[in-house]
């Protein structure tokens, strides 16, 4: 998936100008990461059968999205600038392992549960009779 992309954005956007680094950044991360990140949450949630598919993804979007940032935008600097096209899918393969590695992280953290004990649970203020 990340090869076809690369080759494509090599292909639509050739040459290493920070111009074309930039624009090359800009459509990855703003454009195509949002997208990828929400078929995974929302795939995932159809996988494990969960009632709410967006759930997850309401709740861990954004900081995904952010640590994707933190990432991918200086790997894709030294991806586009300074890695020879033949040796890029070495170079993003061992960056997918890294990223899957992190996303794996991210996902396997618990959902933050804003549950409140309802009148008849909430037994802390109750007189004993």
């Amino acid at each position: 998936m990340h090869i076809k992309r690369y080759k494509w954005l090599d292909r639509t956007f050739p040459g290493t100008t920070k111009t074309i680094i930039v624009r090359k950044l800009v459509l990855d991360q703003f454009i195509l990461t949002p997208y990828l990140l929400t078929i995974f949450y929302a795939g995932m949630s159809i996988m494990e059968g969960c009632d709410d598919i967006l759930l997850e993804l309401r709740e861990k979007f954004l900081p995904t999205f952010v640590r994707s940032c933190i990432f991918w935008l200086p790997a894709q600097v030294l991806n586009f600038s300074l890695v020879a096209p033949r040796f890029r899918v070495i170079y993003m393969g061992v960056c997918g392992l890294i990223w899957v590695n992190i996303l794996c992280w991210i996902k396997r953290q618990s959902l933050p549960t804003t549950t409140k004990a309802t009148p008849a649970e909430d037994t802390t203020n109750k007189v004993q009779t």
